[in-house]
């Protein structure tokens, strides 16, 4: 009988033992929506079917058991109990566990909750949470950060503007009313420097992996920019259709260029790696020309020739891409007035004692205004004058007007090219596209629009390309005889030589486009375009240094002078004696006044006023003293002359 119960116990043990090892293993609790794997441990090889019950009903599965083990990935997809059971030739084994419902994605102080805990972000206005499947959107300033619910997974998107709300899509509306898709597309950057300084904040709490876009990495000190981050900056700043050729008058270029001259003493390939950068990529911006002349003596200074010749040469080059330095406009200008006034003022002066005379009967030199309105007009101080005076003094004045009005268009234009949005190193943001859509549509200004349509719009962007002859919309329409007409009007520019295989500028083959001097020329012809169609609108316009209140008058006046000018020579010329000492008198006092109608007259006369300016200026008064000097030389030989 023991032999017997000895002999059971071991056959039950010996059968029992692997049974009890048997285990299906499964996490307690799991949220609905993510994966849960079941794992069978210590079971018979084979295959054995499965049943899995839920809050969505019954579902029969089959699983085979390999090496005593099998795993199989479930996903519940309603929140409640799941009951698992495992069909096996020595009995069932079951397990159960939870599906709780998905955490929703919530901001909070901390940060963003997600289901698998908390995404620490830095303190600010963030927009979101945006939630597009298994992915997690929320922004601030021009930064988007998107995880996931799964795990913790990170990527960031930088916008080209502030971002205002996120869409479903996913989208992002900027200002302006600018929807882009998420990720965003290579466009440039349009923001402000306000913008560039929240970025910097939040680049320095999450630490997005590089490369940046360009603009991030204006968010950084430029001394602490390696190789590879200067590379990366120049090489995404052409990918979003940035130009050499046009104006960078953001602040943070400039930056770089204060960095470089800073760091010459205490790093000089930093400096001179800085100073490389500017010139490839971002060559104009204010005070370029003296920045690279600078780094050029500093590399002559320290025996390198050879780099200093780079910087110089391009130096030249750049100056033909700027607008024309109209610096003697000023001096001109002061000298025609002046010249202007003292020819009028000496006119009036020489005939006085004649017009008085003949005003007497009228009722004197005001009083005939009232009394004979219209023999007063036949009266007036140039009808004394003779042709050749009347001829110069309408000249002057006919000078000096056009020398005003291109002053004004030119500060008008140079007002435009300096500031946002054409002083952005592009013309392909939106922005500026805008702008360019509101300008009249001369053929120039279609040509602007052309080129900057060309990437998103290629169809349209041809249309207003052939309408302009500009070289660069030439070279930009793609046949052979536009490409050879670019060329006989542009020789040297550097896209067109790269186009037709003779050779490239420094900066390297790129597409044609305008640079600086063509977009000045094209805005002055489109200002001269709406002064022709709306004169005193567009005198309004002008950038004159007037205050706002005084230019209807100046306008008036102008016209007032002019229609004066052109009576006079309906007028026939009074002739009345003058008397010799008051002449005398008179002539002194005006260099050249011996014979305005004559060139040398005229040359006294503007050497004199440019004297009389330079001494209001503060300088030596040279001039005016060699013009009083020949002046009086010429009285001299004119009175010894016999009559």
């Amino acid at each position: 009988m023991r032999t017997f119960l000895t002999r059971a116990i071991g056959l039950l043990l010996a059968v029992g033992l692997p049974v009890l090892g048997q285990s299906l293993v499964v996490p307690k609790e799991v949220q609905v929506g993510r994966s849960v794997v079941l794992e069978g441990r210590d079971l018979p090889e084979g295959r054995f079917p499965l049943v899995l019950e839920g809050p969505e009903g019954q579902q029969t599965l089959e699983v085979e058991v390999q090496k005593g083990r099998f795993q199989l990935e479930l996903s519940p997809k309603a929140p409640g109990e799941y009951r698992i059971r495992l069909s096996l030739p020595a009995g069932a084994l079951e397990a159960r566990f939870t599906a709780l419902a998905p955490t929703t994605p919530e901001l909070t102080q901390e940060g963003l909750k997600l289901p698998w805990g908390l995404l620490a972000l830095p303190p600010g206005d963030w927009l979101g949470p945006l939630v597009q499947g298994d992915k997690v959107f929320v922004a601030q300033g021009i930064l988007v950060v998107e995880t996931s619910l799964k795990g913790e997974t990170l990527s960031f998107h930088f916008a080209p503007d502030r971002i205002l709300a996120l869409r479903p899509g996913p989208e992002a509306l900027l200002q302006g009313d600018w929807v882009l898709p998420i990720p965003f597309p290579r466009l440039p950057f349009e923001g402000s420097e306000e913008d560039i300084q929240a970025l910097g904040a939040l680049l320095k709490a999450l630490t997005p992996p590089r490369p940046w876009p360009y603009f991030a990495y204006w968010t950084q000190d430029p001394a602490t920019l390696t190789p590879e981050d200067l590379e990366a900056y120049g090489q995404d700043l052409l990918a979003r259709g940035h130009r050499p050729e046009l104006l960078f008058g953001q602040a943070e270029v400039a930056r770089m260029a204060e960095a470089s001259r800073s760091l010459r003493q205490k790093d000089p390939e930093k400096a001179l790696l800085l100073a490389q950068t500017l010139l490839r990529y971002t060559p104009l911006f204010p005070g370029s020309l003296a920045f690279f002349r600078e780094t050029a003596l500093y590399l002559e200074a320290h025996g390198y020739p050879a780099q200093a010749l780079r910087f110089r040469e391009a130096e030249k080059l750049l100056r033909a891409w700027l607008p024309p330095q109209l610096t003697l406009l000023p001096p001109a200008l002061w000298t025609l007035g002046l010249a202007y006034l003292a020819l009028m003022l000496y006119l009036f002066l020489f005939y006085l004692p004649a017009q008085l005379k003949d005003l007497k009967p009228l009722g004197g030199y005001l009083g005939g205004f009232w009394k004979h309105p219209l023999l007063r007009f036949r009266h007036l101080h140039l009808a004394y004058a003779s042709l050749g005076e009347r001829v110069l003094a309408l000249a002057l004045f006919l000078a000096l007007g056009l020398g005003l009005l291109l002053q004004g268009l030119d500060a008008r234009v140079r007002g435009e090219l300096f500031a946002p949005p054409l002083d952005q190193g592009t013309l392909r943001t939106q922005k500026a596209q805008d702008w360019l859509r509101t300008l009249p549509p001369t053929p120039e200004a279609k040509a602007l629009l052309g080129y900057a349509l060309l990437s998103e719009a290629p169809k349209e962007a041809l249309g207003l390309l052939k309408e302009a002859s500009l070289p660069f919309a030439l070279a930009l329409r793609g046949d052979e005889a536009s490409l050879a007409q670019a060329y006989r009007r542009a020789p040297l520019e550097g896209p067109i030589r790269t186009a037709l295989g003779l050779g490239q500028d420094p900066w390297g083959a790129r597409e044609p486009g305008p640079s600086l001097r063509t977009l000045y020329l094209a805005l002055l012809q489109v200002e001269l375009k709406r002064l022709q169609e709306d004169p005193f609108r567009g005198f309004l316009r002008l950038g004159i240094p007037l205050p706002e209140g005084v230019r209807p008058w100046a306008f008036a006046g102008f016209w007032l002078l002019l229609l004066y000018h052109l009576l006079t020579f309906l007028l026939p010329r009074r002739r009345a004696p003058v008397p010799p000492s008051w002449a005398l008198g008179v002539r002194l006092l005006v260099p050249g006044s011996l014979g305005f109608s004559s060139g040398l007259g005229l040359v006294l006369l503007l050497l004199f006023a440019y004297g009389l300016f330079a001494v209001l200026e503060g300088k030596t008064p040279t001039f005016l003293i060699l013009a009083y000097g020949l002046h009086l030389l010429a009285l001299v030989f004119s009175l010894r002359r016999p009559a």
